[in-house]
């Protein structure tokens, strides 16, 4: 796609919500609305960008449109396509070099980041700025103009997006998608955000805030299950020696009496683990120690192992 152009590809991606590869009307108005534009406007524009009259807008139609509208705009998507590949780039070189780097370095690397943000937060307020000025300029204008709501196209109340997941005009872009062997895949990682706020919303009107019920007990030690957490760095170049170490032990705490399960979390290129277990009391931990020291285990194989523990009521882990 022309540069400056593949803009329209990312508000496709991030206006189609259901990911059906189509925008419904239910989705435009969700995207689009502006807090300004009326609905027949909107019902307007969308069948005007719904050229080949499916009442579906697909991904070619609303580049067309768009593109078609573009004017000295261009200029500007052009240059955010490139800083895109700038910035992209330039952040994956550094998070190799960083660790490496002198104390001195890694504080100016910081300072420069942040300087970053400063400059281009500096740029941001002028646009929003002209902007907001030109969205109080269309309100005056028409102001016998009700704007569309969600609630006036989705036909269930409870499916419009509550306070965390309701889409604003400015919503996060993940155009930036030069992706690199094991980098983070910024469309995927924006996907992913749009889903956790869904499931944000649902929890939002699925809880019920209006009251809650105490329940007193006489909680003793045989009521609690004990959840440990072990987190350790890996020594480089001992990893496979550790895994294979790792691997044993789990097998032997399964066996353990006591032990009601054990996992393990791992932090991708990183050389972090995390250790979880639960017991069924803390004797019972503590005389599995006698027998196999965790520390002694792992000896020499990793730089540091922090612990923590906590006790929650054994129903919980029943249900």
């Amino acid at each position: 796609m022309e540069k400056g152009k593949t803009i329209f590809l990312d508000i496709f991606r991030r206006a189609d919500k259901n990911d059906d590869g189509a925008i419904s009307w239910e989705e435009f108005v969700q995207f689009f609305a502006d807090g300004v534009m009326g609905k027949e406007e909107m019902e307007k524009l969308f069948n005007e960008i719904d050229t080949h009259n499916t009442n579906n807008i697909d991904t070619g139609e609303l580049c067309e449109y768009f593109s078609n509208h573009l004017g000295e705009m261009k200029k500007i998507y052009s240059l955010v396509e490139d800083l895109n590949h700038k910035v992209t780039s330039v952040l994956q070189s550094t998070a190799k070099s960083y660790p490496e780097k002198s104390r001195n370095d890694k504080f100016i690397n910081r300072f420069l980041l942040r300087e970053c943000i400063g400059q281009l937060t500096a740029l941001q307020r002028p646009l929003e700025s002209a902007s907001d000025h030109m969205d109080d300029e269309a309100r005056l204008e028409n102001s016998e103009v009700k704007p569309i709501e969600l609630r006036d196209v989705l036909p269930k109340p409870d499916l419009i997006p509550g306070r965390v997941g309701r889409r604003t005009k400015r919503q996060i872009s993940s155009q930036t998608s030069l992706q690199t062997e094991g980098s983070v895949n910024p469309v995927a990682l924006a996907a992913q955000v749009d889903r956790l706020s869904e499931l944000l919303d649902r929890l939002e009107h699925g809880v019920n805030f209006k009251g809650f019920v105490d329940e007193d007990m006489n909680a003793t030690e045989e009521d609690q299950y004990i959840l440990q957490q072990r987190s350790m760095e890996v020594v480089k170049e001992k990893e496979d020696d550790f895994r294979a170490t790792l691997r044993q032990y789990i097998e032997d705490t399964n066996n353990a009496p006591g032990a009601l399960n054990i996992s393990v979390r791992y932090f991708k290129d990183s050389g972090l683990y995390t250790l979880y277990e639960v017991w069924e009391a803390d004797d019972k931990e503590k005389q599995y120690r006698e027998t196999k020291a965790f520390d002694s285990v792992f000896t020499n194989l990793t730089s540091g192992t922090t612990l923590s523990s906590i006790s929650f009521p054994k129903a919980w882990w029943i249900k």
